[in-house]
């Protein structure tokens, strides 16, 4: 052969790399979670999942690669209002991945999340590369994971670990609480994530969603006590009356609609957004309330800024 037989690559040698990069990770590096992505109802046209569940969450220790700080675009106002743009590069080593999340998934997958205890933020793997550094002595020992800050959509988050799934929950105290009263047809149930409808004075199947007069976004669903949190509420919710019902887009499922509370503020869809019946939920005051406070941060008056107060 054209290599040299004194020199080749001894499984012994490529062990040592492979225990000392494994050290350097474990003296330098953090403990962090990481957190495989279950698919739901997969669109197999687009490769995305509106459904995701995070359901475990495995401690592994990674090293933090970008250690001037987080890399991306930061924190920037654009026209959406404020957008924090963080990345991170993180490396873990091979062989640990393997020891820990091998009975969860092979390999890092693009769209797993990884939690950093350190700031208490959850970042979602965008690209793994798993060949750098390039072959050391004829073999691979570390994934390079590139990660951007999570942005959450509707995800159920279930891991377990309480710092994890607080992230999720919180999101309860902007929501609408409904109960629910008797079931009116399906045996199937409601399920996070799922739209769902009402179509005034209509029930049963008379009522579609292609009439519906209020629409909405199951952010929890409590089964036991019939206590539903709902997000994204367009129209005008009745309730109180026996023809007032809730009926999921999907699951069929349809329950009489009692009574509604807010948890905290709800930001209305649109202006005219308001809940009728016997609950009292903020309607249309508060886009006006955000539109009065929005008015004093922008000054649009035609001012010349270098006439030193002479405007004449």
């Amino acid at each position: 052969m054209a290599t040299n037989s004194y020199f080749n690559r001894q499984s012994s040698e490529q062990d040592v790399v492979e225990q000392l990069t494994i050290e350097t990770i474990k003296i330098h590096g953090f403990d962090m979670y990481y957190i495989p992505r279950t698919l739901v109802n997969e669109d197999t046209l687009f490769g995305e999942d509106t459904l995701s569940k995070f359901e475990e969450a495995v401690p592994i220790e990674m090293y933090i690669e970008s250690v001037d700080g987080f890399e991306g675009e930061g924190d920037f106002i654009s026209k959406f209002g404020l957008q924090i743009k963080d990345s991170v590069s993180l490396i873990v080593s091979k062989k640990r991945f393997q020891a820990q999340l091998n009975h969860v998934v092979g390999r890092p997958q693009e769209g797993d999340l990884i939690y950093l205890p350190l700031t208490q933020g959850l970042f979602e793997i965008k690209f793994v590369e798993h060949e750098n550094p390039f072959y050391q002595l004829g073999k691979l020992y570390t994934y390079k994971l590139s990660c951007e800050l999570f942005t959450y959509s509707q995800e159920q988050i279930d891991t377990g670990v309480d710092s994890i799934d607080s992230l999720e929950d919180n999101r309860k105290e902007f929501s609408l609480k409904l109960t629910l009263g008797d079931r009116v047809s399906s045996t199937s149930d409601f399920y996070e994530g799922e739209n769902i409808y009402q179509v005034s004075g209509v029930s049963g199947d008379s009522a579609t969603f292609a009439d519906a007069t209020t629409t909405a976004k199951i952010l929890d669903w409590d089964s036991t006590n019939s206590v539903l949190h709902i997000t994204g509420i367009y129209g005008s919710l009745n309730t109180g009356g026996g023809s007032d019902t809730i009926k999921g887009e999907s699951s069929g499922a349809e329950y009489v609609l009692s009574t509604s509370t807010t948890t905290t503020v709800i930001v209305p869809q649109d202006s005219t957004q308001s809940v009728t019946g016997t609950a009292d939920v903020a309607g249309d005051n508060e886009s006006i309330e955000f539109e009065i406070d929005s008015d004093g941060i922008f000054d649009f008056t035609d001012i010349d800024p270098f006439s030193e107060g002479n405007y004449s």
